[in-house]
């Protein structure tokens, strides 16, 4: 997804609501564009593995990438000290496999998610019932940043356990 074009659609699209010409911003875009859910390949080379915003490693949902960047960086860790320990650099090729198991599944629920809300007519709906909810907001609030409890299965996490389900059953999302 080139996210240029993603902001010249979206200035499109809402132009006469905002009163804007999308052909006249007021400025260009100078930030850069973090790559998010886990989406740089490969993550792991003969001599180096890739942590925080350059593995792709910031939350779909909120845009958020420090803790997972400490994370990577803890998980990383632990595999460099495999491979020194037992001199076999093949050990890095597990970390990989072991950021999969600790964010995959998080990361492609927070991709359907942003799919979802690509759809501006959802979005609206959606927006119109939970600007309304205070607890429907903190349930969403709960799985966006990721605050999901283990130890408890409230609403946020049994919305999230079913998204889950559906993302194991669309392998692509």
């Amino acid at each position: 997804m080139n996210t240029s074009h993603l902001l010249d659609s979206y200035a499109h699209m809402i132009a006469d609501r905002w009163g804007i010409d999308p052909g006249k911003p007021e400025c260009r875009a100078t930030s850069g564009k973090i790559p998010m859910g886990g989406s740089i390949f490969p993550k792991v080379g003969a001599t180096h593995l890739m942590i925080g915003d350059a593995a792709g490693s910031v939350n779909p949902f909120n845009g958020e990438g420090i803790d997972y960047a400490y994370e990577t960086a803890r998980i990383a860790a632990g595999v460099l000290h495999d491979a020194l320990t037992s001199g076999d650099a093949s050990a890095l090729q597990q970390y990989p496999a072991l950021l999969d198991a600790e964010y995959g599944q998080y990361f492609k629920v927070a991709r359907l998610f942003a799919r979802v809300i690509g759809r501006p007519a959802l979005m609206r709906e959606l927006s119109r019932v939970g600007i309304h909810s205070r607890t429907l907001m903190e349930w969403v609030l709960r799985i966006m940043a990721n605050l999901l409890r283990p130890d408890e299965k409230g609403p946020a996490e049994i919305a999230y356990a079913m998204a889950a389900r559906i993302v194991r059953l669309a392998p692509n999302a």
